[in-house]
């Protein structure tokens, strides 16, 4: 890798980096801060089948995020190695 390049991906890798971090945090305040408070505020009571709704497809989420962020890594190492 020549050092114009390693440069290139260093500001590329920062871009990247600011990006994630306002998503990040974006959705944080929306899923943990907003969307809670709003639900507070109108009195609304979860009801048993909302709350099962509501479990099942965080569940979801966080089983096909795990898969991704495990099985993602794996196939890139084994791209690059055929290279």
């Amino acid at each position: 890798m020549l050092e114009g390049d390693r440069i290139m991906d260093e500001k590329q890798l920062m871009k990247d980096t600011k990006l994630c971090t306002r998503w990040a945090i974006g959705l944080s305040l929306v899923l943990v801060v907003i969307w809670p408070g709003i639900m507070f505020s109108t009195g609304y009571v979860y009801s048993l089948q909302f709350f099962k709704g509501w479990f099942y497809l965080s569940f979801s989420w966080l089983v096909i995020a795990a898969l991704f962020i495990t099985t993602r890594p794996l196939i890139e190492f084994f791209k690059d190695s055929k290279k």
